[in-house]
């Protein structure tokens, strides 16, 4: 039994004529007869009967096609999108998100990504940005999605949005930590003094802070240094620290108040979230479909208000690089 032969065997059916359905086929007559009979062999019973009015089905025959018709159109269908995502040249990516990025995102990302490339595996990697860019480096990841600074080599950054940075507390600390709702949010300084839990460089956040530090001219009190956002949260929760995050981090512990979330009104507390990917040999920024998709889901996301706090920017879809 073959491919062929259910086709020819559909086609019969549908014109009740040998003639009609070679005709409808551009195949000989003689052809379709062969397949026909080469199918009843391997069945072992006889699909089609012929009368003076041309060709009727038999009691196996009408059991066959009814089974056999919904393969067909479902062969076909997998053979355009196929033919479609080969067109655009679709393949399988692999998308490294940082946590907070993740948790925003990725569900509808899956979805979407299902209904529009049914053909080309969606691969989620969750991790810090250094993580993510070691997976660029060595071919485990094909783009990123992450909060600016980028300060990696050799990659192009593509601004997507801007999110705020908050500042979180323990709901009730014990002395000597300080309560961040005692404190003056405008006295930026004393902010950067508090016992703060962060991540190492190259980190954002870690980037966030130092900016921060540099543009207020003090140095930031960074008591902890941890590469785990999901750590730092439960350390602050415990009242061992406090630290700068984003609302996308904060989901969870904002409905169950388990830290104190105060949004700082001051320059330098909003940052951008960026697509970024590797530059190619020449120098140049890949142009893809499938980054381009996954740009306007995100802006999609951010506009639908399913990105906590989040605003898109004026001007998307600029392109740099980072030699």
């Amino acid at each position: 039994m073959n491919l062929r032969g259910l086709r020819y065997f559909a086609a019969v059916a549908q014109a009740r004529s040998f003639t009609k359905a070679a005709a409808r086929l551009n195949v000989a007559q003689p052809a379709v007869s062969r397949q026909i009979q080469n199918l009843e062999a391997d069945l072992g019973v006889d699909l089609l009967k012929r009368t003076r009015n041309g060709v009727e089905l038999t009691g196996a025959g009408d059991f066959f096609l009814q089974r056999v018709m919904p393969l067909l159109v479902e062969l076909d269908q997998a053979k355009d999108l196929l033919s479609h995502q080969s067109e655009a040249q679709v393949k399988d990516v692999a998308i490294g998100l940082t946590t907070g990025e993740g948790l925003a995102v990725a569900p509808m990302l899956i979805r979407r990504w299902a209904e529009m490339f049914p053909a080309a595996k969606l691969k989620i990697v969750e991790g810090l940005a250094p993580l993510i860019y070691s997976g660029l480096q060595n071919g485990s990841i094909d783009i990123g999605v992450a909060p600016e600074p980028l300060s990696f080599a050799g990659i192009w950054t593509r601004p997507l949005f801007e999110e705020p940075l908050v500042l979180i507390g323990p709901m009730n600390p014990v002395p000597p930590m300080p309560d961040i709702g005692s404190i003056d949010l405008t006295d930026i300084q004393a902010l950067l003094r508090l016992p703060l839990i962060a991540p190492s460089s190259p980190n954002p956040l870690r980037g966030n802070i130092e900016a921060l530090s540099q543009a207020y001219e003090v140095e930031a009190n960074v008591a902890v240094e941890l590469d785990s956002m999901a750590i730092i949260k439960d350390l602050v929760r415990r009242g061992v620290g406090c630290a700068l995050t984003t609302y996308a981090h904060l989901a969870n512990e904002i409905e169950h108040d388990m830290v104190r979330v105060l949004p700082v009104e001051a320059p330098g507390f909003w940052r951008n979230v960026s697509l970024f990917g590797l530059l190619r040999k020449d120098g140049s920024t890949p142009n893809d479909i499938a980054i381009d998709f996954i740009e306007g889901l995100i802006i999609d996301t951010v506009e639908a208000g399913l990105w906590p706090g989040a605003r898109v920017l004026k001007k998307c879809g600029e392109r740099s690089g980072t030699p």
